[in-house]
């Protein structure tokens, strides 16, 4: 098939992460504010580097990779689609529900897709987890659990994820917007049931700790999950399990300072006692990207309307649980003036 024509706008470490990924497919131009960043790009990958999205519009790519910031993500994802391209903008895809609403409804008017950078979903063992979840296997998932976390580094507290005028709140959007989407795939859009948020460690505005629940309180039988996502885990963890009927499924790991992936599957016997065990540890690097960017080429060069895995709805989704854990915690709401 033809290749894609991509542009970025952001050439950060997500930005780099991104052009790598492109496989066949080539990147045209780029942007950033920092123009030794996009000078660099655009050595490494063959492009162009322009001044603006507007430059960047101007040679018309099929998609526009929006790897910035997070209060910039939904104003230049909303002026791409306006320009023609398809957009896949990084996760959280903006600042609250409200920027989530404004991007659907320009895709709406232009016609075009919009995949939001939740890449998680594509790591090997997650993908194979949430496969043999869904594929009915080990029954219905009854419930899910997960511990997300990292301990950041010196001045982390300086940094923009800190200031919620520009990230729009902390911990909560920084990891546990990935645990959220993908238990939106496990369980649905269960509502916030339960939240405690904490500023313990970093001096800053925003959680650096949140242990949410979700699970509709009226149903005794209903699925449910929790998390706990933290920037104060000294040794970077993350811990992801599924418990289903007749069968449990645990992923530990996610590539460098993680760790390998590994992937367990525990199949109940009707007697129950001990399961039988299958472990399967993936290769040490980081296949998310790449395995990402293959299902949006595959999407768009299509001739149905298949859907997106990670796309505006889990976003929005994701953004009403952070909302409602900030408004029951007292902390500013998502894109809330100062």
């Amino acid at each position: 098939m033809t290749p894609l024509r991509v542009g970025i706008v952001g050439c950060g470490l997500i930005g780099r992460k991104r052009a790598a990924a492109l496989e066949g497919d080539e990147l045209v131009a780029c942007c950033d504010t920092t123009d030794a960043s996009a000078q660099a790009l655009a050595r490494d990958y063959g492009a162009t580097v322009v001044d603006g999205l507007a430059d960047v519009l101007a040679v018309a790519p099929d998609v526009v990779v929006i790897a910035t910031p997070h209060d910039q993500l939904a104003g230049l994802a909303i002026r791409a689609l306006e320009g023609g391209a398809h957009v896949l903008v990084e996760k959280p895809a903006g600042i609250g529900t409200a920027d989530v609403d404004r991007i659907a409804a320009a895709a709406h008017i232009a016609g075009r897709r919009v995949k939001v950078g939740f890449n998680h979903r594509f790591h090997p063992a997650i993908a194979r987890l949430l496969a043999e979840a869904g594929s009915g296997r080990f029954g219905d998932v009854m419930f899910a659990r997960a511990r997300y976390g990292h301990g950041g580094r010196i001045g982390y507290d300086r940094e923009w994820r800190m200031l919620p005028a520009v990230s729009g709140g902390g911990e909560m959007i920084d990891q546990g917007m990935h645990l959220l989407d993908l238990y939106h795939v496990l369980l649905g859009p269960l509502p916030v049931a339960s939240s405690l948020l904490r500023t313990q460690y970093w001096d800053a505005e925003v959680e650096d700790n949140a242990v949410v629940v979700l699970g509709a309180s009226a149903d005794r039988g209903a699925p449910w999950g929790m998390f706990h996502v933290t920037w104060t885990e000294w040794k970077n963890l993350f811990s992801l399990e599924v418990t289903c009927r007749t069968g449990k499924l645990r992923v530990d790991g996610m590539a460098g300072s993680y760790g390998p992936q590994t992937l367990w599957i525990y199949a109940m016997k009707p007697e129950l006692g001990p399961p039988d065990v299958e472990q399967i540890t993936f290769p040490a690097d980081d296949a998310s990207w790449l395995e990402e960017w293959r299902h949006v080429r595959a999407v768009l060069q299509a001739a149905d309307d298949r859907p997106l895995q990670g796309d505006l709805a889990s976003a929005r989704y994701a953004w009403e649980c952070v909302e409602s854990a900030y408004a029951a915690n007292g902390y500013p709401a998502p894109g809330a003036a100062p």
